[in-house]
């Protein structure tokens, strides 16, 4: 099968044809896809107009027009190509190359492609923040280190050899995906929760299912919403829902990529447990990365880099109302269990994040608003008690015997 080789072809052609011959030296066919807009400095295997007509425009009706526009319209059209091939077993993997422009279309089309299949992007801007461009996928960057301009030159080349014996690596060494041989459990973790994750993903194990943890930083809960609704997992411990309360406050480093937290298991009917862990707090920077209005609130250093800020009575109530909503909606078995005694590690009772007013805010508000048929353990211990992991599982097991099947 062909690795896919994407750019703006009007500027980067040249760099295209040179990972091609890189990558043709290793044995490995490609597929060139241009995804620019004017005339290619090398011929595509996918002119830029197919590209255009599969996102559903003509390439003359996009001059002329805002660039985040154009590039929508492309980076789209090229995640259709690449989903069309990738679908009729025409892809061992995806390379690209870009500035800012290219990065963002061929990330974007990148990002419709399923987990596991190799995807790189050579890129100038990949020592800046990177997540816009990668969201919740699996997209390897490279710091191009020189402009990609003028063609290949001793700089660059260095870097598209790496990029394409990479490229090459991965593409022979992808496995075909197999049916799992024990049914999978997603978890969510954050150092905070750490004790409780480690201790369940214990349990589960020795329960006989398989488990992958999801840390709750954004992307990772994002990924795990998603694989959730692609089907790839039999059960959820959402032990650590943390980017729940930055979706809703709006703040926070954590946010997920992609709205929509604590969803995906639900419409999937598929059992689900929750616990509030970390909920309480929103993660930061450093000192200086604290915006104006909660730099007099309860903070806690996780380390220099990462501030832990205690969020409101009234952010909780909210959060608690929206987590209710969410849980509503689920087609399946879910249970929420509440530890009395805190949240995580510096929200216990004496802690530095500890508000038992706003803590309760969220409690009542999760309470009145949930369905009267989806239970509540609250028990009288810390997230991070063994007893707390414990039933947890208890439950979630439970919910998994009491099915059908736990395939």
């Amino acid at each position: 099968m062909p690795v896919g080789l994407l750019s703006t072809l009007d500027t980067k052609g040249r760099e295209i044809a040179f990972l091609a011959a890189c990558l043709q030296e290793r044995g490995l066919s490609t597929l060139v896809i241009d995804v620019g807009l004017f005339e290619p400095e090398i011929v595509p295997d996918i002119s830029r107009r197919e590209v255009a007509a599969a996102a559903g425009v003509e390439l003359a009706g996009l001059l002329g027009r805002p660039r985040d526009e154009i590039m929508t319209a492309m980076g789209s059209g090229a995640g259709e190509v690449l989903r069309r091939l990738h679908g009729e077993g025409r892809l061992a993997g995806v390379l690209g190359v870009g500035g800012n422009q290219g990065t963002s279309i061929v990330c974007r089309a990148m990002r419709q492609l399923p987990l596991g299949l190799p995807k790189m992007m050579v890129s100038t801007v990949a020592s800046g923040n990177m997540r816009p461009y990668i969201g919740a996928t699996d997209i390897a960057m490279l710091f191009s280190v020189a402009d990609l301009l003028g063609g290949p030159n001793p700089i660059i080349e260095g870097v598209l050899r790496n990029a394409a014996a990479a490229m090459a690596g991965m593409a022979a060494s992808a496995p075909t995906p197999a049916a799992a041989a024990a049914p999978l459990v997603a978890l969510t973790a954050l150092g905070n929760t750490h004790p409780a994750v480690a201790r369940c993903m214990q349990l589960l194990r020795a329960s006989g299912y398989q488990v992958a943890a999801f840390h709750a930083s954004g992307a990772c809960g994002s990924a795990m919403e998603r694989l959730i609704a692609a089907g790839r997992f039999a059960a959820v411990l959402d032990l650590t829902p943390h980017e729940l309360t930055e979706e809703v406050v709006g703040a926070g480093w954590y946010q997920p990529v992609e709205g929509g937290r604590v969803i995906a298991a639900g419409e999937r009917g598929i059992p689900q447990v929750l616990a509030p862990g970390g909920m309480e707090y929103l993660v930061f920077g450093p000192p200086e990365s604290l915006p104006p209005q909660f730099r007099r609130r309860p903070t806690y250093y996780h380390n220099p880099m990462c501030a832990n800020v205690r969020t409101s009575r009234r952010e909780m109530a909210s959060v608690g109302r929206v987590l209710a909503e969410r849980l509503n909606r689920a087609k399946g078995p879910v249970a929420v269990v509440l530890p009395l005694k805190g949240w995580s590690i510096y929200g216990t009772p004496g802690g530095p994040l500890h508000d038992a007013t706003a803590d309760a805010a969220f409690v009542r508000s999760l309470t009145c608003v949930l369905r009267a048929d989806i239970p509540v353990h609250r028990l009288p211990l810390h997230i991070n008690d063994p007893a707390f992991s414990d039933r947890c599982c208890e439950i979630l097991c439970e919910f998994m015997a009491s099915r059908p099947t736990s395939a």
